[in-house]
């Protein structure tokens, strides 16, 4: 038995112990939800268990407050990541090696600037900080650790740095592709991010049109499109997977949560009503359905994990509090493809948004050792 089952299984004891004593009414429902929470984290390994992982993983979280401004949380985890607080330190030693800026005179009510971008092979970072009502931001481009430009932005629809993929090197995207890229999303009727997203080389977008109706690729340089896909079959699926709850539009949404591929052959993963997600291949059209609460999914580029979150605030606040109770507990897994091992690190605030990008192992491992910076 694990020290996360045994702690588990201890509060579990403890917890039924005090509501006996207690002797609320909802006692036979609390306990059974202590059973549930016990055995949703007696299913989980740790990290460590995925040794031969050529990655490191970068994830980027936004924290909503209901009290102050949005809160922004990024951390870098590996196999040998056990905790959030290990995660948080590792991105900390990563950022030391940056040149980051000070606080400028009469900047001392802004935060501190933080990294949002790491291109896979960890030579690209994009830092960004916002001011005091967080209506303007400044985003700063590095290339292995040396800063090329400062970008100051005022509600732009488009991040105005982006790094896209060049054969087996990045570079900063084109202005020509930068350009089109925005006269895209001012022309499109519900610029919302989960509805649109360009793939890793930067030539192509795939969004969602007509209401729901279908996913459509299309080319960056001249808008035309590359393939197109009906969602109605996802849609009859995901009301026969929530048959419990009463049809309505806001369930049948679907959100663009990963798309990998060129012209030729790619997938798009997706996420269809409030927990249901998928996999699309294109151009065959094959769907695979990956399961239910996978928020924030990502496969890694070999394929072989697939990292994703627990649910994030939106989704849970739309949810019936019997479903709410039912969900995996807050946090960060990686689920191994071919054996079905999930690992999970704990984190008990529900993001906002949260995205991850696969580092290079190697190249990471060789950022972190330079002892020139």
């Amino acid at each position: 038995m694990t020290i996360r089952q045994i702690i588990s299984k201890a509060l579990l004891i403890v917890y039924i112990a005090s509501v006996m004593i207690s002797g609320e009414d909802d006692m036979e429902y609390r306990i059974n939800e202590a059973k549930t929470d016990y055995m949703l984290s007696k299913d989980y390994c740790s990290m460590d268990v995925f040794t031969d992982m050529d990655y490191y993983l970068f994830c980027y979280t936004e924290i909503s407050s209901d009290v102050g401004p949005i809160e922004y949380e990024p951390i870098v985890m590996n196999s040998n990541t056990q905790t959030f607080e290990e995660a948080r330190e590792l991105y900390r030693e990563f950022i030391v090696k940056l040149p980051l800026e000070k606080e400028e005179p009469g900047e001392e009510d802004e935060g501190e600037p933080y990294v949002f971008y790491i291109s896979p092979d960890c030579k690209w970072t994009i830092a960004l900080k916002w001011n005091e009502y967080q209506t303007q931001s400044t985003q700063t481009l590095f290339y292995e650790k040396e800063k090329i430009k400062k970008v100051v932005e005022e509600g732009g629809i488009v991040d105005p740095i982006l790094v896209v993929k060049d054969k087996d090197a990045y570079k900063e995207m084109e202005e020509r592709y930068y350009e089109r890229l925005s006269e895209i999303k001012r022309n499109e009727s519900d610029d919302y991010f989960p509805l649109m997203m360009i793939n890793v080389t930067g030539d192509l977008i795939v969004g969602v049109d007509d209401y729901f109706q279908y996913l459509a690729i299309r080319k960056i340089e001249d808008g035309t499109e590359q393939w197109r896909f009906s969602l109605q079959g996802i849609q009859e699926e995901i009301r026969k997977i929530r048959d419990d709850i009463e049809e309505d539009d806001s369930y049948e949404g679907v959100y663009i949560r990963q798309f990998e591929g060129d012209v030729q052959e790619g997938y798009i993963l997706v996420q269809a009503g409030l927990s249901s997600f998928f996999k699309i291949t294109y151009p065959s059209g094959e769907v695979t359905y990956l399961g239910e609460y996978l928020y924030s999914p990502s496969f890694s580029p070999d394929g072989k994990y697939l990292a994703y979150s627990g649910v994030d605030y939106d989704n849970v606040v739309c949810m019936e509090l019997e479903e709410e109770h039912q969900l995996p507990p807050p946090g960060i897994y990686f689920m191994e493809i071919e054996t079905g091992k999930t690992a999970y690190i704990y984190w008990d605030r529900l993001p906002e948004e949260r995205s991850f990008i696969w580092l290079e192992k190697d190249s990471f491992e060789e950022y972190m050792g330079d002892t020139d910076s």
